[in-house]
């Protein structure tokens, strides 16, 4: 629940960091908007990994290599959930056909 909560956080936390920083610099082009949106989080979660903040600093209790994929993995996540692109119906669909295969399989 603890790992749940802190992502959630790190989530709301990069969306208002993104929104501020566009005002900030006035980024305009919402292509440039995107690629930032994407960069940011897992750039953000490479320093807190990097740095050993929060829950990334329980990335570093397993091997390097692992911990460095964990952490772009939650940084990936957390663009995922930013960007909005989670609540679309493609992934939507393609998480109920994943969920069918493994249905399937139990049988």
């Amino acid at each position: 629940m603890t790992m749940f909560s802190s992502f959630v956080l790190f989530v709301s936390g990069v969306i208002v960091i993104n929104e501020a920083l566009f005002r900030l610099f006035k980024v305009e082009n919402s292509q440039a908007k995107l690629i930032l949106s994407w960069v940011f989080p897992i750039a953000l979660a490479c320093i807190g990994f990097a740095l050993q903040l929060g829950f990334f600093a329980d990335c570093g209790a397993i091997d390097t290599w692992q911990g460095w994929v964990k952490t772009v993995l939650i940084g990936f996540g957390c663009a995922l959930c930013a960007n909005g692109t989670y609540n679309r119906e493609e992934i939507w669909t393609l998480l109920q056909k994943i969920f069918s295969i493994f249905k399937t399989r139990k049988e």
